[in-house]
């Protein structure tokens, strides 16, 4: 092969490089733009999220805290469960003796059925 050939086979190879790292560079543009738009979009819904005032609550570590305390805590957050647990209960009752306490004839259905 002549010294000539060998340089257009590596000429073709270099711009075939350089075309593929342009497209490819193209495409990441393209996508950065993509990316700063939903990222303006964002910021702008998370503009409304914002709070004058935001409380950072720090959590405490078990393993330092004392055991009374952490036998308060867990014993609050269980109390909290079972009221929660209780008037979820307490609706779900009231709402069933709603139910079953209309009559078939009524034309009017009670407000919770038709939602």
């Amino acid at each position: 092969m002549p010294w000539w050939a060998w340089l257009l086979i590596w000429t073709g190879l270099a711009l075939g490089l350089l075309v593929m790292l342009g497209l490819f560079a193209w495409w990441l543009f393209r996508k950065f733009l993509t990316l700063m738009d939903d990222v303006a979009d964002l910021a702008e819904r998370s503009a409304l999220l914002e709070v004058d005032d935001p409380v950072l609550v720090k959590p405490e570590i078990a393993v330092l805290a004392e055991l009374s305390d952490i036998r308060a805590r867990e014993r609050a957050r269980r109390t909290r469960r079972a009221d929660l647990r209780r008037q979820r209960h307490e609706r779900r009752m009231a709402r069933a003796r709603r139910i079953t306490s209309a009559g078939a004839s009524q034309r009017e259905w009670p407000a919770d059925w038709v939602s």
